[in-house]
């Protein structure tokens, strides 16, 4: 009975946090917000924790932003392009939830290790076994030339990694800066239900954010209104914010570059639309329109 009374409140839970998260989407997906303060170019992003007396820890703050630069800056107008609620917190993702989940490669370029030839191995085992010492001298002279042809094959394996590595280091930097960031509201322990409410969160956040002054993302035309056709003038009338149908509406379908899944199920994909004289890239988190790029034919 007591496994079954921890399973119903188990599934009440899923049931009651699904409900929030469906409702606090529907209230801020493809939202554009206004930033207090810049937001650190990682998934970390900036934690919130509404348990203690400051919520936001300055000095972890400041660190993250030294780590990893900034992605999204103070005065800027980001798109919430998810929220995700969990047992404890609220993740609130701007511009992509910023770089570092899973599916991003955050690896370094390792050297590889050059092993001892079959020579080299053979010179040691007839110098093992090798008595007149004239004969090991020689053998000891061809061992040396060998390992050092080695020596000298493992240092140009290891410039060329760190060469390697610095150049992706700075490709994952680039990322960062065009990755977004996150708010984490974090609670101790559940989520009180009281704050599981777009006007809970819009007023946990008012500190670092405001809502007031920015517009919710368009929808697509309104009926019996025809949409422009495809042409050069048609990109520079995007806005971040805006759904996959009225990008498509405007430009036609578009060419699909990439597409990933997140750690946390958040999908994002590239397009590429081709206009009159421009080519113009978007980048898609859920379907709603995050960056996008264009450049001449």
């Amino acid at each position: 009975m007591r496994k079954l009374a921890t399973v119903v409140i188990l599934c009440a839970f899923l049931v009651a946090s699904a409900a929030a998260q469906s409702s606090l989407q529907n209230a801020f997906l493809g939202r554009e917000v206004e930033l207090k303060l810049d937001m650190p170019a990682t998934q970390q992003g900036v934690d919130l924790n509404f348990s203690s007396g400051q919520p936001l820890d300055w000095r972890t703050y400041s660190q993250r932003l030294k780590q990893f630069g900034v992605a999204i800056r103070k005065g800027d107008t980001p798109t919430v392009t998810s929220l995700v609620v969990k047992k404890d917190r609220i993740e609130f993702q701007l511009d992509g939830g910023g770089y570092g989940t899973f599916w991003d490669d955050t690896s370094g370029v390792s050297a590889r290790m050059i092993g001892k030839s079959n020579y080299e191995r053979q010179l040691e085992n007839d110098l093992s076994r090798e008595t007149d010492p004239r004969r090991r001298d020689q053998l000891r002279r061809e061992l040396d030339r060998e390992r050092s042809r080695r020596e000298r094959e493992q240092f140009a394996e290891n410039s060329r990694a760190a060469v390697a590595n610095q150049i992706k280091q700075q490709e994952i930097a680039g990322k960062r800066l065009q990755g977004g960031s996150r708010f984490n509201l974090r609670w101790t322990g559940r989520i009180p239900e009281s704050d599981l409410t777009p006007e809970a969160i819009m007023q946990r956040l008012e500190p670092w954010v405001s809502f007031s002054g920015t517009r919710n993302s368009p929808n697509v035309f309104a009926p019996n209104t025809p949409p422009p056709a495809p042409n050069s003038n048609s990109a520079v009338q995007l806005q971040r914010g805006m759904k996959m149908a009225a990008v498509e509406a405007m430009l036609g379908r578009g060419q699909l570059l990439t597409e990933n899944t997140s750690g946390d199920g958040l999908r994002s994909s590239e397009y590429r639309y081709v206009t009159t004289d421009n080519l113009v890239d978007v980048t898609y988190v859920e379907g709603v329109l995050v960056r996008y790029s264009i450049s001449s034919r």
